[in-house]
């Protein structure tokens, strides 16, 4: 199957033809259209308009790696941009270079892009980190290549969940991530890894010394950025207090997840985390019920409490504290079927669908 172009629809000839020799540039083409019609809108790895065609994208849905291209950025051509969900404007023939970058990884693309995952505990111990990580485990046991980042620097590390705080690579601290884009493969190569069967999962985690450094909203962007454009099944572990790097990871989250344990407190601490949850993401959020329910709560009442749909709910697993203790879920195959395993499937199944289903009470 031939993988899609990038789509580029500019009235203004002249810039098509720019447009066109950069592409030759970066080793590809683009595909030039009259207007960008739904289909070519979707699939697209990467969408360029000039000035005269952002007038033709009303009525489409909003959608990532949307470009404008000027020569002339005024102050209405920023705003029509910021309107339309534009992720950047570029000035020809300055930005010569940054069109030129952006071509090549359109082209570098695989058919299928990267989806990222938010995962938030509703209240303190909730089970969050261990949802998250069983979900990155189980993306890379199904052959995938996952990212498990961890955006919380109290959270102890996400490394040692997954069993790979003996493995060579980088944390945080020694990223060194600037604003803009990261190259997918750079990040690849510069964190732990496991091979996880016919599948990797790669590891970003906080450092357990010194202060959480190199843990910025630029960054978290640009690695997500690069984990998406690579076809990842991109984690991320967030605090539920929301610091601005942890906002930046749920505005760029196709779904987000909290973990609320069914009880009474546990529900109304979750319906504050929820409202504060749905300020910043711009995917929807979601619930995972974890039991037991001592006061017999049902999934419905965790609904109404909590003020979101339940996506499943995770019964307890007695064995999993000892498997973390011991060894990490990378390694842990007597955790493969239970409880934990059947949330971690049905988060992924949410995570690659347009509809989301709910659990019934």
């Amino acid at each position: 199957m031939t993988a899609a172009r990038p789509l580029l629809v500019a009235p203004d000839s002249a810039l098509a033809e720019e447009v066109s020799r950069l592409a030759a540039a970066a080793g590809g083409e683009v595909e030039h259209a009259p207007g960008p019609a739904p289909p070519n809108w979707r699939t697209a790895p990467l969408v360029l308009l000039d000035a005269a065609a952002l007038g033709a994208v009303d009525g489409l849905p909003r959608r990532r790696g949307v470009v404008v291209l000027t020569r002339d950025p005024t102050p209405d051509l920023w705003r029509a941009a910021f309107e339309i969900g534009a992720e950047r404007v570029l000035e020809l023939p300055a930005d010569e270079a940054g069109l030129i970058e952006l071509l090549a990884d359109a082209g570098d693309a695989p058919a299928q892009g990267g989806r990222v995952l938010a995962v938030l505990g509703g209240c303190g111990g909730a089970g969050a980190s261990v949802l998250a990580t069983a979900t990155a485990v189980f993306a890379a046991r199904s052959g995938e290549r996952s990212l498990l980042v961890d955006c919380d620097p109290l959270g102890g590390g996400v490394d040692l969940a997954v069993g790979a705080e003996a493995a060579d690579g980088l944390r945080w601290s020694g990223l060194a991530v600037n604003a803009g884009r990261l190259a997918a493969s750079a990040l690849h190569g510069a964190l732990p890894k496991r091979r996880i069967g016919s599948g990797e999962i790669t590891v970003l985690s906080c450092d357990r010394d010194g202060p959480p450094t190199g843990l910025t909203p630029e960054a978290v962007r640009a690695v997500l950025g690069a984990g998406r454009r690579a076809g990842d099944t991109v984690v991320c572990d967030l605090p539920r207090t929301l610091p601005a790097a942890a906002a930046a990871g749920l505005r760029d989250a196709d779904l987000a997840i909290v973990v609320v344990p069914a009880e009474v407190r546990a529900c109304a601490a979750a319906a504050r985390a929820v409202a504060s949850i749905r300020e910043h993401a711009a995917g929807p959020v979601r619930l995972v019920v974890r039991g037991p329910a001592p006061g017999g709560l049902r999934t419905a009442d965790v609904a109404r409490a909590v003020g979101a749909e339940v996506l499943t709910v995770m019964r307890p697993q007695p064995r999993l504290p000892a498997v973390l203790d011991r060894c990490g879920l990378a390694a842990a195959s007597p955790v493969r079927r239970g409880p934990v395993a059947r949330a971690a499937r049905e988060v992924l199944a949410a995570l690659g669908r347009s509809e989301l289903p709910a659990v019934a009470g």
